[in-house]
């Protein structure tokens, strides 16, 4: 992919002095604070970058948003930021799309990934309306007390997320991306975790078991290493739910240890 000539994401780097480099990516209409609970478990041994996607936060003036442009940007970041020009990944959500893509279009940038809540949009006759659907539900959700929310998902920290960011505009563009994002990705080379935390409930907040299985098998034709598995406790945000968990899981995939209990093996049958 062509760099774009745009000016760099706004990140955060913590640990600088380690000498192996984690990057943080977040999921839609949220930012870098996405991950401000699981840093300090990271931090101790790894050095992190954590940006803001494009469009979002105080990355919001690169526009429009897209996964290929955020991959584009993300590996200027590593090659000028990481140690020794690469790092490990974690994507979560529209995080996992960036990830994949990532990985496929620049795999020497890119060590071991670690992705959850990967999902697939194929095209549909109402996908043009979705925008209209996200932006009033992401401030009716803003108005439903913490404690309220905390409660229904297992004492889940679900932050509000900023309207200023979180225009039309935004939301058109994620939804554009996502229905590019449509198709399965082509096999990428490196060795990849891929999540399913499949708990639900009054709050729908379950991750698809079979397209994690699914996007495992993808990987698995480049790199036999890569593995899908669930996690039935677990919510779609649960880095804000377990943040010690999330960090632990993702130090034992990048260490090459046993995952923490648990997890359960993830199979797919989705085409």
């Amino acid at each position: 992919m062509s760099q774009p000539d745009l000016a760099a994401l706004h990140y955060i780097s913590s640990n600088p002095s380690a000498q192996t480099t984690i990057l943080l990516i977040h999921g839609a209409f949220c930012s870098s604070e996405y991950w401000d609970l699981v840093i300090p478990h990271l931090s101790t041994s790894y050095h992190l970058l954590v940006p803001d996607l494009p469009g979002h936060a105080k990355s919001r003036s690169i526009t429009p948003f897209t996964v290929d442009t955020s991959a584009d940007l993300l590996a200027q970041l590593i090659r000028k930021e990481a140690k020794n020009g690469s790092a490990h990944v974690i994507g979560h959500s529209l995080g996992a799309h960036v990830a994949i893509t990532l990985a496929s279009a620049y795999p020497d940038l890119v060590q071991d990934v670690f992705v959850s809540g990967f999902a697939i949009f194929p095209p549909s006759a109402m996908a043009e309306y979705a925008p209209y659907l996200i932006w009033p539900v992401i401030r009716v959700e803003n108005m439903i007390p913490r404690s309220v929310i905390s409660w229904l998902m297992d004492g889940t920290d679900v932050v509000r997320l900023d309207t200023s960011v979180c225009t039309l505009d935004l939301c058109r563009q994620v939804m554009v991306a996502l229905r590019s994002s449509g198709e399965w990705p082509a096999p990428w080379r490196a060795r990849t975790l891929v999540v399913a935390a499949i708990k639900g409930g009054i709050i729908p907040s379950s991750d698809n078991a079979e397209y994690a299985g699914r996007l495992a098998e993808i990987g698995r034709e480049v790199n036999p290493e890569t593995i899908a598995v669930i996690h039935p406790d677990m919510r779609h945000p649960w880095n804000r739910q377990a943040p010690g968990l999330f960090a632990e899981t993702a130090r034992a995939w990048f260490e090459r240890r046993d995952l923490p209990e648990g997890f359960l093996p993830c199979e797919s049958t989705v085409e």
